[in-house]
């Protein structure tokens, strides 16, 4: 007998409620979250969050940040104790600020069409020879050369056209703020101001400064050599083992060869979706527009202006205020449907059980309100018995219509204790929201902790 078989079975039903388990949770979470930070791996998701985290910690007052607590701030989108939620929804207990967990995975239609959407995009040659250094020096879990790995259907460009298109079709369902790795490199006050703006955070100045500098390359790989990063086991003494490597924007051009670029260049044209596809335009990948000169670069977009996020969080909060009223309205509808069910059923069968007869007619029951049953005297057993099967599907249907919303209602709103303590550690407090944006003078900004 294949006892392994037989273990998958036993175990099944505890992997489904564990997995629903955590399905719920994360869609409790998605409601009080800020927004997602989605990005495909070696995106510069690593330095991004730190900034933000650097950023926090400043603006509210906290001891200074390392590559092992950042994950407090800006936590992974999963129920890790270290790195996931539950370590940011600790220490949201001591302050209000905005959750904004990340993600690698590919876009799911689960994912709440409400939750806002931060994407960090990378040049794909780029991001291709820093995640071959990825999972051939620091997670040891490839071995091949370059050639064999930008083939390879679980990690390499095919992989990463499957994750873009996947996110080609989230963004466009989702309200999204872009963010291009080049242009945090060239100003990142300014792109992370935008983020901020995106968030609706009003925005520190000095906070702000003192985020950028304390996240500096030179400094974030420093700790990184002498911490490490949670959950991870690798050699740093080996610079390219490290998560921080080179944090430069085009040194793929010393790693890759003209025809090995010029492979990713044309996979890409011909497999990614047009929608994502234009938003890689700035690398040359879509001459919608003419080239520019050499030595030149793209003016890049204004950002969208401060009434827009702020018009933008008005709305979510009011679609929020909505999902939640018909969350109860589907509570309320397959509550009653499921406790009329069943005595209309019972009072059928009672009546072909025992004969009765009220007033010399059939028990006006719950048929009647399907326009079926017809008032009369009961003329036989026969008669009886066939208001017993017709009001059967009926009542069934009814009973399964109603436990389905119920179903539906709770699974759409926020009920019971988990959700209330949710809400209550993860909500950001409206006072706190109603802060005016601080000027950008030094003397009006506090120092950071």
């Amino acid at each position: 007998m294949d006892t392994p078989l037989i273990a998958s079975l036993v175990q099944a039903p505890s992997l489904l409620a564990r997995r629903i388990s955590s399905a719920r949770s994360l869609s409790l979470v998605s409601n009080a979250a800020a927004a997602l930070l989605a990005s495909y791996p070696k995106s510069g998701r690593t330095w991004l969050r730190f900034i933000l985290s650097q950023y926090f910690l400043a603006s509210r007052q906290y001891a200074p940040i390392t590559t092992q607590s950042m994950f407090t701030f800006a936590p992974n989108f999963d129920l890790d104790p270290i790195r996931g939620i539950p370590a940011f929804v600790r220490r949201s207990e001591e302050a209000s600020f905005p959750l904004v967990p990340s993600t690698h995975l590919r876009f799911k239609p689960t994912l709440p069409s409400r939750l806002p959407v931060m994407f960090l995009i990378r040049d794909p040659r780029a991001v291709l020879i820093s995640d071959y250094h990825h999972v051939t020096r620091h997670k040891l879990s490839f071995r091949g050369s370059i050639d064999d790995f930008l083939i390879n259907e679980d990690r390499g460009l095919p992989h990463y056209i499957k994750y873009m298109n996947s996110w080609a079709i989230g963004l466009a369902r989702h309200d999204h703020h872009i963010i291009y790795y080049e242009d945090l490199l060239a100003d990142t006050e300014s792109e992370v101001e935008r983020m901020l703006e995106f968030l609706d955070d009003p925005v520190n100045f000095k906070a702000l400064q003192y985020a950028v500098e304390s996240s500096s390359f030179e400094k974030l790989k420093a700790l990184e050599l002498a911490q490490g990063i949670p959950g991870h086991d690798y050699d740093r003494s080996d610079a390219d083992a490290l998560r921080i490597r080179k944090g430069q924007s085009d040194s793929f051009r010393e790693e890759l060869t003209i025809d090995q670029q010029k492979f990713i260049e044309d996979s890409c044209k011909s497999q990614l979706d047009r929608r994502m596809l234009a938003r890689l335009e700035r690398y040359g990948f879509l001459d919608i527009h003419p080239s520019p000169a050499a030595g030149q670069t793209r003016t890049p977009k204004s950002p969208a202006p401060k009434e827009a996020a702020h018009d933008f969080t008005t709305n979510r909060r009011l679609a929020n205020l909505g999902v939640q009223l018909l969350s109860e309205v589907m509570v309320i509808i397959g509550l009653a449907a499921m406790v009329v069910a069943p005595p209309i059923l019972v009072i059928e069968v009672g009546e072909w059980l025992f004969r009765r007869e009220w007033d010399g007619h059939s028990l006006e029951d719950g048929l009647a309100l399907f326009g079926i049953d017809r008032l009369g005297p009961v003329e036989t057993p026969t008669e009886q018995f066939l208001d017993v099967l017709l009001a059967l599907p009926l009542t069934i249907t009814l009973f399964l219509y109603g436990l389905f919303t119920l179903l539906a209602g709770v699974h759409f709103g926020d009920w019971g204790l988990q959700g209330v303590r949710l809400k209550k550690k993860l909500a950001v407090r409206q006072s706190r929201k109603s802060r005016k944006i601080m000027p950008k003078s030094p003397s009006s900004d506090p120092e950071p902790a």
